[in-house]
């Protein structure tokens, strides 16, 4: 998505909105998010959210899942997707990450642009790092982990330890 950039928001700002997300779900006193899962719920509760587990070699190697904004579709390669289901923290992490871009450009609203000029683009406004950072945010509560090191934070959440380390430096 380095072709386009999304309305400015801060981590403040996608912490609140995965907090409302956590709380609106009744995960606000999860420690663990059940985010395979959720893909069903999200297939019945939202409107055009499909999601398609694909054999690996229909992504590219560097790809482990896409989200497509116009129709809605998360596609996840098969080993991702197992793996995620195995409780692998940094596969779980990767369907969040693929939610987060459905939330945000589809349910949240969020604008997106195309960057014609080549302008450069900020942290805060790419779509990446928003995507990142909301689901660090959704699948680690800020309010229950504060008093956690990294490793009880990968533990408890099942999240890898890099997450857990990014999120534990960013508070």
């Amino acid at each position: 998505m380095e072709n386009y950039f999304v309305e400015a928001k801060s981590r403040k700002e996608l912490r609140m909105l995965a907090t409302m997300v956590r709380k609106k779900l009744g995960f606000e006193n999860e420690l663990r998010i059940p985010i395979v899962e959720l893909l069903d719920v999200f297939s019945v509760v939202l409107n055009n959210f499909n999601y398609e587990i694909v054999s690996d070699h229909e992504l590219p190697a560097d790809r482990h899942a896409e989200t497509e904004i116009m129709s809605g579709t998360i596609r996840i390669k098969e080993s991702i997707y197992e793996r995620a289901c195995n409780g692998e923290g940094r596969d779980r992490m990767t369907v969040a990450h693929e939610i987060a871009h459905y939330l945000m450009l589809r349910v949240f609203g969020f604008k997106l642009y195309r960057n014609v000029g080549k302008r450069e683009i900020k942290s805060f406004e790419s779509p990446e790092w928003q995507a990142k950072c909301f689901a660090g945010e959704f699948m680690i509560s800020h309010a229950l982990t504060a008093a956690m090191e990294p490793e009880e934070i990968a533990d408890k959440c099942g999240v890898s330890f890099e997450a857990a380390l990014y999120q534990h430096d960013h508070r």
